[in-house]
């Protein structure tokens, strides 16, 4: 029975695309009704696609003119992918519903914010399975804004922060930063930019549920700085980022709960088709069970066809205090049936390269790639040493 749904599902995604990717070249036919002269006077050379019309149905309000609400738009994702697991330790191949979530953006007053996120499970069953994001956002000027509610908390400038699930060139996060026990969190966070400085700080909450959490198992504070350096270096993009997060790891805590201390250094850079990120985490104090850990990645992608077809690469290492102190990617290393050890040993290595096919930018896109991975499992028989192959698609509005 899984199976056969498995099937349905890939038949069905693999239909949908196939349906929306045909007409790519034709342009759209002429509204019902008849343009105004000023309409016709900004009317661009290429008629708006076929693609822009059926995402623009997702904003249902929109008036820079209107002093209350300015945007009411909806939000939703969705992220399937099969991976086939060949390793030293057995194999494991599936389909994965890998996210699906929907909700809302509103923009008020000419200076707030609101978003609304709901996720779904892997199986749609229950449909609602807890809030995503749920905060206001305050933004009377570049120089300063307030965001308050469940969000994500300031660490991990580019692998949590700024790649998003629909935005992400890999399949995965690093696992150094999945191992850090990371996620959504109720708090405040102040952020702004001043000139070429930028920085953040922010207070939250330990304990999460399906929504807010209940406010008592400690709590959780950072603060970070950066840089924009692209005059500088003449590039398109050029961030240069610090950020620190302490939690109390609390007995209670339902998230943070590992580590004590996080510190991360990110340095982006983007200039023409050529694009590098690498990103420095440092991990310690908390459970004596892990031990302080460390690693980076270096992930850099080309533009092979500019905004059509991207090559992305990464090189991922990570290690710790102690046998037990790194563990392999949940997502697909830890399905290998003959896993020992939990996958935990001192020492990670991995190296990843994969295509992006863009049929609508980021809103939809394909994804294939291939990851090597091995874990030097230290005294406990942790190791692991295995091929992960991936395809997949990302659907977003």
């Amino acid at each position: 029975m899984k199976r056969q749904s498995i099937i349905i599902i890939k038949s069905s995604l693999l239909a949908a695309v196939a349906a929306i990717t045909l007409p790519t070249s034709t342009q759209a036919g002429s509204p019902a009704y008849s343009k105004s002269s000023k309409e016709i006077a900004v009317t661009t050379e290429a008629e708006e696609s076929l693609f822009d019309q059926i995402w623009g149905l997702a904003t249902l309000y929109k008036n820079k003119d209107n002093p209350v609400i300015q945007e009411l738009k909806l939000r939703g994702r969705y992220q399937g992918q099969y991976h086939w697991l060949d390793s030293d330790q057995g194999d494991s191949d599936d389909w994965e519903n890998r996210r699906s979530r929907f909700g809302f953006d509103a923009k008020l007053f000419n200076q707030f914010a609101i978003r609304l996120d709901a996720q779904s499970n892997d199986t749609w069953d229950p449909f609602y399975s807890g809030l995503v994001d749920a905060y206001i956002k305050w933004e009377p000027s570049k120089s300063f804004n307030l965001t308050v509610g469940k969000q994500k908390p300031q660490i991990a400038y580019y692998d949590f922060l700024q790649s998003t699930t629909s935005q992400q060139d890999t399949f995965e996060r690093s696992q150094i930063f999945n191992q850090l026990r990371v996620d959504r969190l109720t708090g405040v966070v102040a952020q702004g930019k001043h000139g070429i400085f930028t920085y953040q700080a922010g207070v939250f909450s330990n304990d999460v549920d399906l929504e807010f959490g209940q406010f008592n198992a400690g709590i959780a504070y950072g603060a970070g700085f950066g840089f924009d350096l692209k005059d500088a270096l003449g590039t398109s993009k050029a961030d240069l980022r610090f950020d620190w997060l302490h939690s109390d790891n609390d007995a209670e805590a339902t998230i943070l709960d590992r580590y004590e201390d996080l510190f991360t250094a990110t340095f982006w850079v983007k200039e023409g088709r050529f694009h590098i990120v690498t990103e420095f985490f440092y991990a310690t104090g908390g459970d004596p069970g892990w031990g302080d850990a460390s690693g980076f990645f270096i992930q850099p992608s080309f533009d092979i066809v500019k905004d059509k077809l991207q090559l992305v690469g990464r090189y991922s290492f990570s290690t710790g205090d102690g046998n037990n102190s790194i563990q392999v990617q949940s997502r697909y290393e830890r399905r290998a049936p003959d896993l020992t050890g939990s996958g935990r040993g001192d020492q990670y290595q991995s190296v990843s390269g994969g295509l992006q096919y863009f049929i609508y930018g980021q809103n939809l896109k394909l994804l294939a790639g291939a990851e090597y991975a091995t874990l030097d499992g230290g005294g406990n028989g942790g190791d692991f040493d295995g091929w992960t192959f991936l395809t997949g698609v990302r659907l977003s509005f």
